[in-house]
């Protein structure tokens, strides 16, 4: 049985995983990220490895966004950009929950 405490939870979860997408893009904004290298090779282990935790961290607003760009020309249907909606509401979900627990293991919120 679903209760309605689980429900909100995964809201709430789904909503900070939305909310980490938007902060951690409008950062590398700021300190000067573009666009990953043009050329594979070009790019070291450390920057591969923080161009791959970016893509998962920003992954939901770029599918939402991207998708309705696309949608709005008329490249994509409705059904497909609900589709990229339901995959953008799982990844949010999924990258909610892990913000969420490495904030509660900081310590932080013990006081």
């Amino acid at each position: 049985m679903i209760y309605m405490l689980d429900i909100l939870t995964a809201i709430f979860a789904m909503a900070t995983g939305f909310a980490t997408s938007w902060v951690v893009l409008e950062v590398v904004r700021l300190t000067g990220w573009r666009e990953p290298a043009p050329r594979p090779d070009a790019r070291g282990p450390v920057r591969l490895g923080a161009e791959l935790l970016l893509a998962a961290m920003v992954g939901p607003r770029l599918l939402l966004v991207n998708g309705f760009e696309n949608w709005r020309h008329g490249r994509v249907s409705l059904a497909l950009y609900a589709v990229l909606v339901l995959v953008a509401a799982g990844w949010s979900l999924c990258s909610g929950v892990v913000v969420l627990q490495v904030a509660f293991a900081s310590g932080f919120f013990l006081a």
